[in-house]
């Protein structure tokens, strides 16, 4: 046993051990969690580094024995190459002010440089303060060593992201013409690849390589020379020109002086901005992990995921996605540090930041979990997907949300049409659309074709095809009408329009949409009805009665002008009656499947009603 005094009084210490009092009280004193110096060997590699570089800078400018410095700086060689062991470093993560990691290094390095100067650990010839600290606050070499050590560890995350870049590029590439059907809402929707979903992936992979490469630059910028406050109080002159190449030589480091020593050792933001792009990476890892879970469930079984372990001590066979749940709790823990995080940079007060401590150990932490998760994700899930191929397509042939192909091209209400009848007689939306005469059977065939549905480029030139297609056809089904019917029919409407003695904006905006599908301008002679067949009679008169029956209100002076209609017409109340069931029919079809606010304006509602075959 050694004896090892401070201010306090005497400690003993056994001989093994290279560190002294003032480790020994922070070990002591911050006993409240697992996580100790020891356990973060990065961060007392980078810490042994400044520490030789500041050795060596005092030296060059004579404040400490050139002997000295080069004891010190072999003592920080031998740390760095884990010459000792992870008891030299028990002070606690979460200490106040990071004072007690500080000293536990600069006791270590003086202990064993005054060993290898004398061959007895002690403070003869090399002081941990005077030496080993000396030109160094707390503040200035924690910072820069935690910076140091964060550089590290997000190049290394950045090496293990860009093997998971690689898989997920020849997951795209392989399955890019293999199709399903997208979920929104936990619905299916309208279908996509699984080249296009993994693309999405590949995409979070190289955003977020993107964002730790530029983390790991601003890392760079360190406040070495600052000491406690920013000012440099205490360093000898010419350290600062010495201390930056001494850094670079001892890490290897392209390390910069930080512009503003004041805002460094004060301001915490970089730690957010590294924080936020841990949890950045972690939340869309997680992202990802919750799909392939949904994936590979037994509603959808449209991916098989590779089995590493089995899945239930009670249910025999079971195999459960564990690695992709081990990427989620990992996103969890990342977020609640990042939250950890913000509370320690919030709580700054003046001119330093005594919060190092938490800052510190879960910045390492969500580093450290991120690097360890990734190449598991990488090697034990997404590297060993098989998607099933034939089980996804069948669910994109067979989802009802193609309905809403058929509304870009026949209008909301086909779309639900075909929806529940697909729904109610189990079959396809394209076979649903050609069973219901909404489309021929080559028209759905090329529309329901699933690559060109998910192609951005093919999919909007055959819907504008189709959509044209369909335009020409009810173009065709109004000038197949004889030139008196259309003029009778927008006579009719008026009358009816106008039966309240005024017609209202909607009304003349009506009249002329109207109009302009029958290609008859307002106010044309009314031609006789004689000419007429009795099936057109009964199509103008069908049309009054849906005009004065489309508002839901059929007054007094509307029934009137119906009343007159049918006579000059010379309809019978027989026919009367079949043309108000008729509209009533198309009417009550419509308002089944659209919801009151979402039915067209009457007047686009007309050319429904000209095309229905219920009419015709």
């Amino acid at each position: 046993m050694r004896t090892d005094e401070d201010m306090l009084g005497s400690i003993e210490l056994p001989d093994h051990l290279y560190y002294g009092v003032h480790t020994e009280r922070g070990r002591q004193n911050y006993d409240v969690s697992g996580p100790v110096l020891g356990d973060f060997p990065h961060y007392v590699s980078a810490l042994a580094q400044v520490k030789k570089a500041a050795a060596l800078a005092n030296a060059d400018v004579g404040v400490i024995d050139r002997e000295v410095a080069e004891a010190i700086g072999r003592a920080a060689d031998e740390v760095v190459a884990g010459r000792f062991g992870r008891e030299q470093y028990p002070v606690n993560m979460l200490n106040a002010g990071a004072m007690s990691v500080n000293m536990n290094l600069n006791e270590v390095l003086a202990n064993r440089a005054n060993e290898l100067l004398t061959g007895r650990i002690g403070h003869d010839l090399v002081h941990p303060n005077n030496h080993v600290n000396a030109g160094q606050s707390t503040t200035d070499a924690i910072t820069t060593a935690m910076l140091i050590a964060l550089h590290h560890g997000v190049r290394g995350l950045v090496t293990e992201v860009r093997a998971m870049e690689e898989v997920l590029a020849a997951k795209a590439e392989r399955y890019r013409h293999a199709v399903k059907p997208a979920r929104t809402c936990l619905q299916d929707s309208v279908p996509v690849t699984f080249g296009q979903s993994f693309g999405a992936y590949l995409a979070v992979a190289r955003r977020g390589i993107e964002r730790l490469e530029a983390a790991a630059d601003r890392c760079l910028d360190v406040p070495m020379g600052a000491t406690v406050v920013g000012t440099g109080l205490g360093v000898g002159a010419g350290y600062l020109e010495r201390i930056f190449p001494r850094l670079r030589e001892a890490t290897g480091l392209a390390l910069r002086r930080h512009p503003d020593s004041f805002d460094c050792v004060q301001n915490g933001d970089v730690y957010l901005h590294l924080s936020a792009t841990f949890k950045a990476l972690a939340t869309n890892l997680s992202k990802i992990a919750r799909d392939l879970r949904l994936l590979a469930g037994s509603d959808m079984r449209e991916i098989t995921l590779p089995a590493v372990q089995a899945g239930s001590s009670y249910t025999p066979g079971k195999v459960n996605p564990v690695i992709p749940e081990l990427v989620i709790q990992v996103a969890y823990q990342v977020c609640g540090n990042d939250t950890a995080v913000t509370m320690g940079v919030e709580g700054a007060e003046l001119e330093a930041n005594v919060w190092l401590g938490l800052i510190t150990k879960n910045l390492f932490e969500s580093c450290a979990l991120l690097t360890g998760a990734v190449p598991l994700f990488t090697q034990r899930c997404l590297a060993g997907i098989e998607v099933n191929e034939e089980t996804a397509l069948a669910h994109a042939r067979s989802t009802l949300a193609l309905s809403a192909v058929v509304g870009s091209v026949h209008g909301y209400e086909a779309g639900v049409r075909a929806a529940l009848h697909a729904k109610h007689h189990g079959t396809t939306i394209g076979e649903a659309v050609v069973e219901l005469g909404i489309m021929s059977p080559q028209a759905a065939d090329a529309l329901f074709d699933p690559l060109t549905l998910t192609d951005p480029t093919r999919s909007p030139h055959l819907v504008d095809e189709l959509t044209e297609l369909e335009r020409r056809r009810v173009t065709a089904l109004f000038e197949a009408l004889p030139l008196p019917v259309r003029h009778r029919i927008l006579h009719a409407v008026t009358v009816i329009a106008e039966a309240d003695g005024r017609i209202t904006n909607e009304e003349d905006i009506a009249l002329r949409m109207i109009g302009r599908a029958l290609g008859v301008a307002p106010g044309a002679d009314r031609p006789a009805a004689d000419g007429l067949s009795s099936e057109h009679r009964s199509l103008v008169y069908t049309c009054a009665v849906w005009t004065a029956l489309v508002d839901d209100e059929e007054d007094a002076t509307e029934t009137r002008q119906l009343e007159l209609l049918q006579a000059e017409l010379g309809l019978d109340q027989a026919a009367e009656t079949a043309a108000r069931r008729r509209v009533e029919q198309v009417l009550a079809r419509r308002r089944a499947l659209l919801p009151r606010s979402e039915e067209l304006p009457w007047w686009e509602q007309f050319e429904a009603l000209i095309t229905t075959e219920a009419v015709r």
